[in-house]
């Protein structure tokens, strides 16, 4: 197929795969034990809208974040001294292999910020929840994340620490919240947090906005996921766009699904053709077609955390969800490449609609009128840009973004 493959690429390989033999010998020894932590409620609130700090109470109708008053940590001394939590002495960076890494990792885990194997090697996963940590409880603004845990990031992170839904259900009901700014996703289930992870959602240009892409792709669905008889390759543009609002999961695909703008790895559907999907690039900034990407050991149990019909809020950093428009909910559509080439390949004669195909395939063609066999090339020409995508471009004939 053709297309971008940066959505996730071709194969489902986990990042922890790929290292796993070098990570092994790096962490022989590494002991990973670490005791229960004390849970208990910091604060009441939830996250800003934007990456602002987390005290920011510049929108009066959204709540404040959760997070974690240095009056706080200092009033819960005991917990910092219980042990296996102890301080540490030096920051907490990508490479590094220590005993302090384990227990970061550990305690990482215990507040569902999935860091990927306990081993006592700060990896990408570990880095990413980091990240996730740092953008959600420290309020650390997206661009300002660093991923490294200082001596007074893990004071923090040690003393007793809750998260908890923007949108409470009273208990009554799942939801997956997904915040833009912070580029973080949180799976609550009866308004108790079972994950919390970075993610990349669509690409944005100079100005903050969905950035444009063109590609040359091959459309095997229509936005439905209904697979088409035949595959159909289209010169067509797009927008970067993951828009707020209020939604619900619609549908999955277990394992590797191959899309026109690259392969997905286990997506859930939850706005047309955007989905939160797994993939082996998550960088620190918005990088999608439009979807939500986490990392693949998180993608590899995500569809068992949430259920078709689950609600999902996606928070744009501007409007509430629930006052974001139906017209401002929609992705951008893709359309025609107004530069494309008119090019005929076997891939664009075989989607030529019926009424074009029997005068090429018909022998006797050559003794019918001249008037079957003149209007050859224009026949060409139509089957590079199909009538329906050379038009307005509906949402019935166009596709979906993805990836």
């Amino acid at each position: 197929m053709t297309g971008n493959q940066d959505l996730g690429d071709s194969r489902p390989i986990r990042e922890t795969d790929a290292t796993y033999t070098r990570r092994r010998l790096l962490v022989a020894g590494v002991a990973a034990a670490v005791p229960l932590a004390i849970w208990a409620k910091v604060a009441a609130g939830s996250p800003p809208d934007s990456g602002s700090s987390a005290s920011s109470t510049s929108n009066p109708t959204q709540p404040d974040l959760v997070t974690v008053p240095s009056s706080t940590v200092a009033g819960d001394s005991n917990a910092l001294d219980e042990p296996g939590f102890g301080p540490i002495t030096q920051d907490l960076k990508l490479g590094m292999v220590s005993d302090d890494v384990a227990r970061l990792q550990e305690r990482l885990t215990e507040l569902n910020f999935d860091p990927g194997p306990i081993d006592g090697y700060f990896g990408e996963s570990t880095l990413r929840s980091a990240w996730a940590f740092e953008k959600l409880v420290l309020g650390t603004p997206r661009t300002e994340a660093t991923g490294v845990v200082t001596p007074a990031e893990w004071d923090v992170l040690r003393a007793p620490v809750t998260i908890q839904p923007r949108r409470s259900s009273n208990g009554q009901a799942n939801a997956t919240e997904i915040y833009l700014p912070e580029q973080v996703l949180a799976v609550f289930h009866n308004d108790q947090p079972v994950l919390v992870s970075h993610m990349a959602s669509g690409k944005l240009d100079e100005n903050g906005d969905p950035a444009e892409w063109c590609e040359l792709v091959t459309v095997d669905t229509d936005e439905t996921g209904t697979p088409l008889e035949e595959p159909v390759e289209r010169d067509i543009c797009g927008r970067s766009k993951t828009p707020g609002g209020v939604f619900e999961f619609t549908r999955r695909v277990e394992g590797i699904r191959n899309g026109a703008l690259g392969s997905m790895w286990n997506p859930v559907y939850f706005n047309y053709g955007i989905a939160v999907h797994g993939a082996i690039n998550v960088p620190a900034a918005p990088t999608s077609h439009g979807c939500v990407r986490l990392p693949m050991h998180i993608a590899d149990y995500f569809q068992d955390l949430v259920s078709n019909g689950d609600r999902v809020l996606v928070w744009n950093g501007e409007t509430p969800p629930e006052q974001v428009t139906e017209e401002e909910m929609l992705p951008v559509f893709d359309y025609a490449n107004p530069d494309a080439t008119t090019t005929t390949t076997s891939t664009t004669s075989t989607t030529a609609p019926p009424t074009t195909a029997p005068p090429t395939t018909t022998p006797p063609a050559s003794t019918t009128p001249p008037t079957t066999s003149a209007p050859a090339p224009a026949t060409t020409t139509t089957t590079t840009v199909p009538p329906t995508t050379s038009t307005t471009a509906p949402p019935s004939t166009t596709v979906a973004p993805s990836g």
